[in-house]
C-alpha cells in the first residue's frame, strides 16, 4: 500500500527541552542552510582546528621567524627550501634580488643580497636538482648556484670568435690540413659551452699549432677545451685535444700549444649546448629539467639528458591545449608529469627517459590558477582552479570543494587574474592538512586561508574544511633530509603584499606573541512551526586564560556577546602544597548562561568567540528552550 501523507501533531509538549552539540569539528559547510547543517558542521570555523574529533581547539599559532630583518614593505617573490646532494639552504626572492635564510635566530634573514639582477614584479621559482639551483623568473636569462651563495649564468655561452692558429716547428702533427675550436667551461659542474667558430690552418711540414683563445668574460668559466679534426685525413668531426686552465682574466688571451693529432678516440665537440631561455618556471623530472616557455605560452622546453644547463633548440613540445591555454603549473608525479593549462591537463608519460607520450587527461575536470596552486598530496595531486579544489589521482579529478562552493566563487568572481596566479597550496604533512592561501575569503574581503584536514576527512568520508585569518603570499615547506633535528616539516611563510619578512607557521599557540582569534558559528536548530523560548545555554570547556564569549542567535537575531569565565586557576591545584607536578582538578567544566526574556523564535544558533594566547579548547554546548503548546494563528 502506498505511504500516505502524515499529519503533523499540532500540539507540542509545554517544557523544558535540551538541544545538544556533541562534536563540534565537522568542518564547514557553506552550500546548506543554516538549519539543514549537520550537528557537527559549521557556517564558520576561523583559526580553530579539527585535529581532535569531539574537542574544538584553537589552532597552532605562529611567529616572526626572523626578529630583527624586514627588507622591506613589499613583497617577497618567491622562496624554496632547497636540498643539493651535499647541503640544504634556503632562499627567497625580494624586489629584484635573492637573499639567504639562516635556519634559526634573529638574523635568520640576511639583508644583504646575494644575487641582484631578476625582474622585480614577477612570480620567481627556485627549481631544482642534485647538483643545482637555477632562480626563474620568466624575464631574465636564469642564474644557477651550487651552493646558494655564488650565483652565475645557467649555460655558458659559447665563444664569439674563432681561435688564431699558427704553426709550430716542433712536433708530431702531420703536414695537414686541420680545423681547430674550442669550448668554455666550467670546471666546478663540467659543464662546457657550445664550440665556438672554427679556425683553419694547413701545416707545410711535420710540426706543432700554437693556439690563441679569447678569454671569456662569464666568471664561472676556468678552463678551455679545445677540438680540431684533420681534414687531410677524412675526419669529419672535431674532438677532445686538450682541456687547460684559462690564463689571465676577460680581455686577455690564453695560448695552448697542440702537438700531437692522437684524438681519434676522444669525444666529439659539443653543439646541443644551447643556453636556457627566460624561463618561468620549471620542474625535474626523468634525469632532465622541464621549463615553461615565457612567450610560447602552450609551449614546454626540455633540457640535454643528464646535463641540466643544456637546452638543444628543438628539444620542446607544444601542448595542444583545446581552450587556448597557457601553461600555469607543471608538477612530477612518478613516470608522468603533469602540465595544467587554465582549464586543461595534459600528460607526458616516460617508461624511461627517452621516451616521452603526450596524453590529454580524459578524466581531469579543471586546470590550475598558477604554479604554486598545485601540491602533492599522499597518493594524488591536488590543484586549485577556477573551477575550485581538485585531487587528481592519475587518471581522474576529485572535487574536494562542493561544501567551500560559495566562498570560491566569490573568490573567483571578485579577484584579478594576476592576483589569483599567485594562489598558493601546500600539503603541511605533520598537521595532515592542505592549505590554500586567497587574497580573498568568504565571507569577509581580507585575505586568509582555506585549510581541508586530511585525518578528519578520512574518518567521515566528507571533506573537513576550516579557515585561517593569515594573509598569505606563499609557502617554504622543509621537506627533504634535514640533518638537524626537528627540522623537517617546518613551515615559512611570507605576506602578499605588504612584508619582506618571513613568518613560522603552525608553531607555538599565540599570533606571533599576540592573541589568536578563534570564532565558530554553528547549525542553526529549527523548532518548526512552534516559537520557542530560549532560556540557557551550557557548554563544556577545558579551563584555560584568556577570554571567551558566546552569541545566541534566535531567528537571526543576536542576543549580544555574553562573556563566559574559564580561567585556568579554578582547575589546578597549588603544587607547592601538594607536592607534585601537576595535582589535577577538572579538566572540563560547564559554564551556564542564562538568556534573556525576548530570546524567542523558532531557530536558534550559537557562535562562539575565542581570544587568547593558549590551545583553548571547547567540547560541547547545549541550548534550552521551551516550546508554544500551539502555533500562532495569525501571519507574522
Amino acid at each position: 500500500m502506498t505511504e500516505r501523507v502524515k499529519s503533523l501533531q499540532a500540539i507540542a509538549n509545554r517544557r523544558y527541552q535540551l538541544i545538544e552539540v556533541g562534536d563540534l569539528t565537522g568542518g564547514m559547510d557553506l552550500r546548506r542552510s543554516a538549519t539543514l547543517l549537520s550537528p557537527n558542521r559549521a557556517r564558520r570555523l576561523s583559526n580553530f582546528a579539527l585535529t581532535n574529533p569531539g574537542e574544538l581547539v584553537v589552532r597552532p599559532g605562529y611567529l616572526r621567524f626572523s626578529t630583527s630583518v624586514n627588507l622591506g614593505n613589499s613583497a617577497i617573490q618567491g622562496g624554496q627550501r632547497v636540498y643539493l646532494g651535499s647541503t640544504s639552504f634556503t632562499r627567497i626572492a625580494w624586489n629584484g634580488a635573492v637573499y639567504r635564510v639562516g635556519d634559526a635566530g634573529s638574523t635568520a634573514l640576511d639583508s644583504t643580497a646575494v644575487y641582484s639582477t631578476i625582474n622585480s614584479t614577477a612570480i620567481v621559482q627556485f627549481p631544482y636538482d642534485r647538483e643545482l639551483v637555477a632562480v626563474l623568473d620568466g624575464a631574465n636569462r636564469p642564474r644557477k648556484s651550487t651552493d646558494g651563495v655564488t650565483w652565475t649564468l645557467m649555460g655558458i655561452e659559447a665563444g664569439s670568435s674563432a681561435p688564431t692558429a699558427s704553426s709550430l716547428s716542433s712536433g708530431s702533427l702531420s703536414a695537414s690540413e686541420f680545423e681547430v675550436a674550442y669550448t668554455y667551461k666550467d670546471r666546478g659542474t663540467g659543464h662546457e659551452s657550445n664550440g665556438s667558430t672554427v679556425s683553419t690552418l694547413t701545416m707545410g711540414a711535420t710540426g706543432a699549432m700554437e693556439i690563441s683563445v679569447s678569454n671569456s668574460t662569464d666568471a664561472q668559466t676556468d678552463a678551455i677545451v679545445l677540438y680540431a679534426r684533420n681534414k687531410t685525413a677524412g675526419e669529419a668531426v672535431k674532438r677532445k685535444v686538450s682541456s687547460a686552465a684559462q690564463v689571465g682574466g676577460a680581455g686577455s688571451n690564453s695560448t695552448y700549444r697542440i702537438t700531437s693529432s692522437a684524438w681519434s678516440a676522444n669525444v666529439e665537440m659539443p653543439t646541443n649546448h644551447n643556453i636556457p631561455g627566460s624561463f618561468r618556471f620549471a620542474v625535474y623530472w626523468k634525469n632532465r629539467w622541464w621549463a615553461a616557455d615565457p612567450t610560447v605560452g602552450n609551449r614546454v622546453y626540455f633540457s640535454e639528458l643528464f646535463l641540466n644547463q643544456a637546452w638543444p633548440t628543438l628539444f620542446y613540445i607544444d601542448i595542444p591545449f583545446e581552450h587556448g591555454d597557457d601553461i600555469t603549473a607543471m608538477i612530477a608525479q612518478g613516470d608522468t608529469l603533469l602540465i595544467f593549462g587554465q582549464s586543461k591537463v595534459y600528460l607526458i608519460i616516460g617508461q624511461t627517459s627517452l621516451d616521452f607520450e603526450v596524453r590529454p587527461s580524459a578524466g581531469a575536470q579543471a586546470g590550475c590558477l598558477g604554479p604554486r596552486a598545485v601540491a602533492l598530496i599522499e597518493n594524488g595531486v591536488v590543484h586549485a582552479a577556477s573551477e575550485g579544489v581538485f585531487i587528481f589521482d592519475g587518471a581522474t579529478d576529485k572535487y574536494l570543494g562542493f561544501d567551500i562552493e560559495a566562498g570560491w566563487r566569490d573568490l573567483i568572481n571578485n579577484t584579478s587574474q594576476g592576483d589569483l596566479s599567485r594562489v598558493a597550496l601546500v600539503y603541511h604533512f605533520p598537521q595532515k592538512e592542505l592549505r590554500i592561501s586567497v587574497p580573498r575569503l568568504y565571507p569577509t574581503i581580507a585575505a586568509g586561508e582555506w585549510v581541508l584536514d586530511l585525518n578528519r576527512t578520512r574518518e567521515q568520508e566528507t571533506p573537513a574544511w576550516t579557515t585561517t585569518d593569515r594573509a598569505i603570499g606563499g609557502y617554504i615547506l622543509f621537506d627533504g633530509d634535514e640533518p638537524t633535528l626537528g627540522f623537517r616539516g617546518q613551515l615559512l611563510s611570507w605576506h602578499p603584499s605588504t612584508q619582506g619578512t618571513l613568518w613560522s607557521e603552525s608553531t607555538g599557540t599565540t599570533a606571533n606573541s599576540s592573541n589568536m582569534v578563534a570564532n565558530y558559528e554553528g547549525p542553526a536548530f529549527a523548532t518548526g512551526i512552534h516559537r520557542a523560548r530560549l532560556i540557557d545555554i551550557r557548554g563544556e570547556y577545558q579551563p584555560n586564560p584568556g577570554t571567551f564569549s558566546i552569541e545566541p542567535l534566535v531567528d537571526q537575531v543576536s542576543q549580544g556577546s555574553q562573556g563566559v569565565t574559564i580561567a585556568a586557576g579554578l582547575a589546578v591545584y597549588d603544587t607547592a602544597i601538594y607536592d607534585t607536578d601537576l595535582y589535577a582538578g577538572a579538566g572540563r567544566r560547564m559554564f551556564h548562561v542564562m538568556q534573556p526574556l525576548g530570546a524567542e523564535g523558532r531557530t536558534l544558533q550559537l557562535n562562539l568567540t575565542y581570544s587568547g594566547q593558549v590551545a583553548f579548547r571547547v567540547f560541547t554546548y547545549q541550548m534550552g528552550f521551551v516550546p508554544e503548546s500551539r502555533p500562532r494563528n495569525f501571519s507574522e
